[in-house]
C-alpha cells in the first residue's frame, strides 16, 4: 500500500477534491517543463499534469520550449488555449538548464517541481510529493521512473535502463516498488521548495546535460536532504534506436567528466565501473604494439571477464523480464557502459565547468 499522509488537518469533500477553504490553504506549486521537439509524447505529459489530482487554482504549468521544431509549439499552444494556468514561454537558447531558469523566475509557486516532455506523471504525483515535503524536513521529493519503449528496440533499451547492469546503483532508475522514502544523491523529476534557489542559485547554464545532478550536488553541500518516493512511479519514454541511445550516453558520460573535474569530492563507486573498463581495455589494446603477446593475453581476459558478466546480466534479465528481448541486451548494456565510460574520460580532458558562486538574489521574495 502507498503510504498516505494527510496534506493538511482538513477534510476533503466525498469526491477527494479539498474544498474551497482548504484549498486556500494548500501551497501553490508552479510546475516547470523544459521541452524541446517533443511531439510524440508532450499531449500526453501535459494531460496528466493537468489531471492532477491537487487543485487547479494552486497549480500552475510553464512550459519553456526550446524552439520545437517538430509540431511540439502547436500542441502545447492549444492546450495552454485551453487552460488558464498553463502558458508557453520561449527558450531561445534551447538548452534545458536555461529553459529551467527561464520557469523559475517566470513561476509565482512556493514549491518548484520540475517535469519532463517525454514524462508522464501519475494522477496523485504532485499532492503526494507536496505531501512528503511538507511533513518532512527534506528540501526535495519526487518519484521513481519507469521506463518504458515505444518500439522492440525501444522496450529493450527501457530493459537495459531499468536495471543495476546497466545503471548501476541508480536509485530512481532501478528503486522497487515499496512504500519507504529513501535518500538519495539526485532526481530527475523533483518538487523543491522554492527558498532552494534563493540560497543555493537557480541552474548552472554551462552544464549542458547533467544538470539536474549539479544542482542537486549544491544542494546536498548545503546541508538539504533529497528523498525519493519509490512507490510514486513516473512514466519515462526512453530512447527508441541504438544510435540516440549511444548519443545520450555519450553526452551523460562528456557532461559527467565535466563535473568530476569541477567537483572531485562528488565521486561515487558507482561512477568508477565503465571508465576503469574503457581505459582497461584501451591499455590493453595498446600494449599490444609494443608486447603483442603479453597485450593479446590482457586484452583476451579482459573481454572475456566482461563478455561473462554480459552474459549473467542477460540470463538474469531474462529470468526476470522474459527472453523477449534477449538478443538486444547484450548490446544495450555494452553500449550504455562503454559510451558512457569514454565520455566520462573525454568530459575529464576537456576542461571545468564555471561554478555558481552565490545565490541570485532576483528571486528573493
Amino acid at each position: 500500500m502507498n503510504p498516505t499522509l494527510p496534506l493538511s488537518g482538513t477534510s476533503r469533500a466525498s469526491n477527494g477534491v479539498p474544498d474551497r477553504e482548504e484549498s486556500a490553504r494548500l501551497p501553490s506549486v508552479s510546475v516547470v517543463m523544459p521541452i524541446r521537439n517533443e511531439a510524440q509524447f508532450i499531449e500526453e505529459s501535459l494531460e496528466a499534469l493537468l489531471d492532477q489530482d491537487y487543485p487547479q487554482d494552486r497549480l500552475e504549468l510553464i512550459v519553456v520550449d526550446g524552439m520545437s521544431e517538430d509540431g511540439t509549439r502547436a500542441i502545447v499552444q492549444r492546450l495552454a488555449d485551453r487552460n488558464r494556468n498553463m502558458v508557453l514561454v520561449d527558450n531561445p537558447r534551447r538548452i534545458t538548464p536555461a529553459g529551467m531558469n527561464l520557469g523559475i523566475r517566470r513561476a509565482t509557486g512556493t514549491v518548484i517541481l520540475r517535469v519532463d516532455g517525454h514524462a508522464v506523471v501519475p494522477r496523485d504525483y504532485v499532492n503526494q510529493c507536496l505531501e512528503w515535503l511538507l511533513k518532512s524536513k527534506a528540501e526535495g521529493v519526487g518519484g521513481a521512473v519507469n521506463s518504458t519503449g515505444t518500439s522492440y528496440v525501444g522496450e529493450a533499451i527501457a530493459v537495459g535502463m531499468s536495471s543495476p547492469f546497466g545503471v548501476g546503483s541508480s536509485g530512481f532508475r532501478t528503486a522497487g516498488n515499496h512504500g519507504k522514502p529513501v535518500r538519495v544523491d539526485t532526481l530527475p523529476f523533483w518538487a523543491f521548495r522554492r527558498r532552494v534557489f534563493d540560497r543555493i542559485g537557480m541552474f548552472n547554464e554551462q552544464m549542458v546535460r547533467h544538470q539536474d545532478y549539479e544542482l542537486n550536488y549544491r544542494l546536498r553541500q548545503s546541508g538539504g536532504e533529497i528523498f525519493l518516493l519509490p512507490w510514486l512511479r513516473v512514466k519515462y519514454y526512453v530512447r527508441s534506436t541504438m544510435r540516440k541511445l549511444w548519443r545520450q550516453y555519450w553526452q551523460y558520460g562528456i557532461w559527467k567528466g565535466r563535473f568530476l573535474r569541477t567537483h572531485p569530492r562528488s565521486l561515487r563507486l558507482r561512477h568508477l565501473a565503465p571508465p576503469v573498463l574503457v581505459m582497461a581495455l584501451l591499455l590493453a589494446l595498446l600494449l599490444t604494439w609494443w608486447a603483442p603477446a603479453l597485450g593479446a593475453r590482457c586484452l583476451a581476459a579482459l573481454a572475456g571477464c566482461y563478455l561473462s558478466f554480459l552474459f549473467a546480466a542477460t540470463l538474469w534479465l531474462g529470468l526476470k523480464e522474459g527472453f523477449k528481448h534477449t538478443p538486444l541486451i547484450p548490446l544495450i548494456l555494452a553500449s550504455i557502459h562503454l559510451t558512457w565510460g569514454a565520455g566520462i574520460w573525454a568530459g575529464l580532458m576537456s576542461g571545468k565547468i564555471p561554478r555558481i558562486q552565490s545565490p541570485m538574489v532576483d528571486l528573493a521574495r
